[in-house]
């Protein structure tokens, strides 16, 4: 049984891609790690598409040409042997599973999400986006619905930072502290749809302010990502009764963990004093036995 990297790296295309795109699409998921072997003259003969389109393609999902795509999927393909884990994902859980098979699917697929999070992360994004935070002078975090929760939950990790964190539930007061902010300030913005009218809205005023802008979304087509300076695509699946929202959640979070404790040893001595701080001001809520 394979692991279909070529699925995984097209999946955020998917609502995207057009009849004839879709066509390309399905023609090198079927061909799996054997796409590495074909030329554009190969594939234009196989789809009936010219080598162009082809190549629009290829450009369309993220790569500078065709053998830089080929590459990529050559590093990327392995098969589940390889893989610590061999249990079958959510999708196949039925009725008649036990709690406890329940629980093996479920982590299964969790486990499987951020191995697809490993194999798509780039590098040099963490580290623009590390930059943009670093240099600056305050860190806020929006979202809606289902998104907030995870913005919500980031705010309250960075706050063990020597950085200045705001974070505001309320849609109006998003808006309005929006209008706060300018250059010297850094936004990250949730939104998984990559549509949330609201979302794009507090966007569209902290570029008109000029705030540099960290995107997540599972959308690359997303107005979000023409407003970002950096955006991280984030890969997931619906099955029956967990949404795309809920198992992409796992991943958002695990980006910021990384994006956090990437910082807190960018500023190592200054974000030591913060936690100790704050470790020290929370201490009274601690009860002592007395």
């Amino acid at each position: 049984m394979t692991y279909n990297y070529l699925e995984t790296l097209i999946l955020p295309y998917r609502k995207s891609l057009n009849s004839t795109e879709t066509l390309i699409a399905d023609h090198m998921i079927e061909l799996g790690s054997e796409v590495v072997n074909k030329t554009l003259a190969n594939l234009s003969e196989e789809t009936g598409l010219s080598e162009a389109t082809i190549f629009k393609f290829v450009k369309k999902i993220g790569f500078s040409g065709f053998q830089n795509f080929k590459i990529s999927v050559a590093s990327n393909f392995r098969t589940f042997e390889e893989r610590s884990n061999e249990l079958v994902v959510f999708s196949d859980i039925s009725k008649d599973d036990s709690p406890y098979v329940v629980a093996q699917k479920v982590v299964n697929t969790n486990i499987e999400l951020l191995e697809n999070l490993i194999a798509t992360l780039d590098e040099a994004l963490l580290e623009e986006a590390i930059e943009l935070l670093t240099s600056s002078n305050t860190i806020n975090f929006f979202g809606q619905g289902a998104s907030s929760i995870v913005a919500y939950d980031s705010y309250h990790k960075f706050l063990r930072t020597d950085f200045h964190c705001q974070y505001a539930q309320d849609y109006h007061i998003q808006l309005t502290y929006a209008t706060k902010l300018g250059p010297n300030d850094c936004a990250i913005l949730f939104s998984h749809s990559g549509n949330t009218k609201e979302t794009i809205e507090v966007a569209k005023i902290l570029h008109q302010n000029k705030v540099k802008m960290i995107i997540l979304t599972g959308d690359p087509s997303s107005p979000l990502v023409k407003l970002a300076n950096v955006a991280f695509v984030v890969l997931s699946k619906e099955s029956e009764f967990r949404s795309e929202t809920l198992t992409s959640r796992l991943v958002y979070l695990t980006i910021i963990d990384i994006i956090y404790t990437s910082m807190m040893y960018v500023g190592e001595d200054q974000n030591r004093k913060a936690l100790l701080d704050i470790r020290r001001a929370l201490s009274v809520t601690k009860y002592d036995g007395d």
